[in-house]
């Protein structure tokens, strides 16, 4: 079997701005997008990924995501073996000298070792993933090593609301069935950080009691000095996680950060390839790692980070926002690593999560997410019907 053709498809939702109640710092978005990636084989088998297009306003990103994909990445997998996925991936980061990475066992990256160009190779790399398990007829994760379990634990990511309406958001994701929340705090309380982080936090923790897991998420909007602060303040509400409290820019801050609280630090979503990963560990700034499949390389990468996580005695928990492609895509990962306690899903107004494919993403009554079990990511996905009904103008 061979690759004979890769494409990128750009997705758009008109998301009208009275619609959105509330947003987080990166500001309300008049549209959202989805870059989906088709891999087509000579057997007629299809597989399918995503790339992450950033946050905020991504129309641009489409563009440029869409041509790394089909005019940088693709010629490099088209005529490969699809059952080959890491001898892909690694062709596609160190390509053109991919043969020499081989021979020697070192990386020798391109200039595009970080940032869109991983996003891209990463919605390839799971399309390949998905095209492998579709040609065995077995569902991605048992390709991955069989799985750990059929379903995790899911907790609500949400929490934009302002103090007025904080108890009302929290109590609705629990009366949906979630015993765990996620609620964004720092830059979007502006200027008052960290007061009104605190004062939202308290309302929530109040609202929702001591039962329900609880974990803030301030998008590396702070400064450590702001962070430390606001990490101290709010310890007497039990808070699971503190992710991101400042920039990947700053991992030596965010080590100052996790030495001053209790709180366990998590962070990840930005990172690229195992490479960022290693070195957050050994700076030790997280005691959470929170890869994004379509940000840190794809399967291929998530898996090697999700070993470098266990080895340290850390847990790995992806991080998920994007389309449906994603969330379900994400499932297989969660489900075939040994540190992933709990899985992400998003609660805010998006049709290209809620409504691109046609099985329904819900959680049970004991707020557990399962893992699809039918061949490669193991859903019904029609990516043309897609392309018409949310269509990139």
């Amino acid at each position: 079997m061979r690759i004979t053709s890769v494409e990128a498809v750009p997705l758009a939702w008109p998301l009208p701005r009275e619609r959105m109640r509330w947003w987080s710092d990166y500001g309300p978005r008049t549209e959202m997008h989805a870059l989906i990636v088709r891999v087509r084989t000579d057997e007629g088998i299809v597989g399918y990924g995503e790339v992450h297009l950033g946050y905020g306003y991504t129309r641009g990103a489409c563009y440029a995501a869409k041509t790394i994909v089909e005019k940088e990445l693709a010629p490099i997998v088209i005529g490969q073996d699809p059952t080959r996925p890491e001898l892909l991936w690694e062709r596609m980061y160190n390509d053109p000298r991919s043969d020499l990475a081989l021979r020697y066992g070192h990386s020798c990256p391109r200039l595009g070792r970080r940032g869109l160009t991983v996003c891209a190779m990463s919605g390839i790399e799971m399309a390949v993933w998905d095209v492998f398990a579709r040609s065995l007829g077995v569902p991605i994760h048992k390709l991955l090593g069989g799985g750990y379990r059929d379903r995790l634990p899911a907790y609500a990511s949400g929490g934009h609301a302002p103090p007025e309406h904080a108890a009302e958001e929290a109590i609705s994701y629990v009366e949906k069935g979630f015993r765990a929340i996620k609620m964004r705090v720092g830059g979007m309380d502006a200027p008052e950080i960290p007061k009104r982080s605190v004062e939202r936090v308290r309302i929530v923790r109040e609202a929702i009691g001591p039962e329900v897991m609880l974990m803030i998420d301030a998008h590396g909007s702070l400064n450590v000095r702001q962070a430390i602060r606001l990490a101290r303040e709010v310890e007497e509400f039990d808070i699971a996680w503190f992710e991101e409290p400042v920039s990947s820019d700053n991992w030596r801050g965010m080590a100052q950060v996790r030495r001053s609280t209790v709180i366990p630090i998590a962070t990840g979503e930005n990172d690229f390839t195992p490479f960022d990963f290693r070195d957050i560990i050994r700076m030790e700034a997280a005691d959470i790692l929170q890869p994004d499949l379509a940000v840190c390389g794809g399967f291929t990468s998530a898996r090697r980070i999700a070993a470098l996580a266990q080895a340290e005695g850390l847990q790995c928990v992806p991080h998920v926002w994007g389309s449906a492609i994603l969330f379900v895509a994400s499932l297989h990962l969660a489900a075939a690593i040994p540190n992933c306690p709990i899985f992400e899903f998003r609660q805010d107004e998006c049709a290209l999560f809620n409504d691109l494919i046609s099985e329904p993403l819900t959680i049970d009554e004991e707020g557990y997410v399962s893992v699809p079990q039918g061949p490669g990511l193991g859903v019904e996905f029609d990516l043309d019907e897609a392309a018409r009904k949310f269509p990139f103008e």
